[in-house]
């Protein structure tokens, strides 16, 4: 029977993980959008995206409710509160990072890397959960690592790589505070559900986690943006010439970019801002320079919540409420050391070439056999489920 409801839910974790994938890229494509800039920050995305979740969530709960469900079963007590907090700030952080990297690169591209975290869980879990590591482990960890390489390896006979393929320096910024984020938030599910109070169910559990990360996305959208203001961010003093004209003036209409340049005199190899300037002046320049998202760092929280343009919120949307279903899944199965079945939740990875191919995009064989690599990889480590037990964590608090 435990088998029986691991391969349920994982079938419909992957539809959701998978669904959520094609729908952030979706929305972050201008064709789908009306063929418009996308003009809304990832932060802006991410606030959406919990607001569609924790709807999604407050629904689930009060039919509980409605059904006869006692109230004391929402309160997960504090050991397992603290731990849904930190999932709640990681989550935040690594849904941004996910509406940042649909912007530039196809999901088949940075997906498989995202998850290299996978490789470690069964170490962690060892040390956490004292669960044993199995030989299908270090062999599935092999083929993990084969599956990751293998699209890379025509660069090394010789091949020129593709471009849109070639993961930039903040690409793989945000792949490692992505591994980070995910790898805590698995271990830490894990705490959550065996510190969690007697009764309490992952319904409760998935809408304190989004009340959460509503506070803290909600935060950052007050706060950066205040400190952009007041560090002023989009008004530098002086730019380096290249870094001004491919940040800046490359993605401003012409009125727009005859503005700047009557605002900035080139003098050597930097751009520097004209002395005498007023203030209606200055904070003209902001919002044009604003718009080109030059500081990457605070252009991710930039923007209002009530954008002219609604079609990318639809995909959002649409984003939360696989979202619910695959975080519900998540701390449905969490009573089991994670990684026995974290890994499996990414089987989706070996159809997404195929899935982007028939959206028109240059997927080629080489990437193709490095995601299906990687997904059998993944699935290794429940080739001997005949001879394996699945137990559960032991938890704190007894039904």
């Amino acid at each position: 029977m435990e088998w029986l409801l691991l391969i349920a839910w994982l079938s419909i974790i992957n539809g959701g993980l998978g669904g959520q994938y094609i729908l952030n890229w979706m929305g972050n494509q201008p064709r789908f959008i009306g063929d418009k800039q996308i003009g809304i920050s990832p932060g802006v995305m991410t606030w959406w995206r919990e607001i569609s979740k924790f709807a999604w969530a407050f629904v689930a709960v009060t039919v509980e409710i409605a059904r006869g469900r006692e109230l004391k079963y929402y309160w997960p007590g504090y050991l397992s509160m603290m731990t849904i907090v930190i999932c709640g700030f990681t989550g935040v952080i690594e849904n941004i990072g996910f509406f940042y990297l649909p912007r530039y690169y196809s999901p088949h591209i940075y997906a498989p890397y995202v998850n290299i975290y996978l490789a470690f869980l069964p170490f962690l879990g060892k040390l956490m959960f004292n669960a044993s590591i199995r030989k299908e482990h270090w062999f599935g960890i092999g083929l993990v690592v084969l599956g990751l390489g293998f699209p890379h390896l025509p660069r090394y006979f010789g091949a020129t790589p593709d471009p849109n393929a070639v993961l930039d320096f903040s690409a793989l910024t945000w792949i490692l505070i992505i591994n980070a984020c995910l790898c805590s938030q698995q271990l830490l599910n894990n705490k959550t559900v065996q510190t969690v109070k007697p009764g309490v169910g992952p319904n409760a559990l998935v809408l304190w986690r989004e009340i959460w990360k509503l506070v803290f996305i909600s935060g950052a959208l007050i706060l950066f943006p205040l400190l952009s203001s007041a560090l002023d961010i989009n008004l530098p003093s002086k730019v380096e010439a290249k870094e001004f004209e491919i940040r800046v003036l490359q993605k401003l209409d012409d009125p727009h970019k005859s503005f700047l340049l009557t605002k900035y005199t080139k003098t050597g190899s930097d751009y520097v801002i004209n002395s005498g300037l007023s203030n209606t002046e200055k904070e003209t320049i902001k919002e044009t320079i604003a718009k080109t998202e030059y500081s990457r760092f605070f252009a991710l929280f930039e923007g209002s919540i009530m954008p002219e343009n609604w079609l990318p919120i639809l995909f959002v949307v649409a984003a939360g409420l696989t979202g619910y279903i695959y975080s519900f899944g998540f701390f449905k199965l969490s009573k089991f050391p994670a990684h026995f079945w974290v890994p499996y939740t990414n089987v989706y990875l070996a159809l997404l070439p195929f899935i982007m191919f028939l959206f028109g995009k240059d997927v080629t064989w080489w990437q193709v056999g490095g995601a299906v690599i990687t997904t059998a990889g993944l699935m290794v480590g429940v080739s001997d489920y005949s001879k394996n037990k699945v137990e559960e964590i032991e938890k704190k608090y007894k039904e």
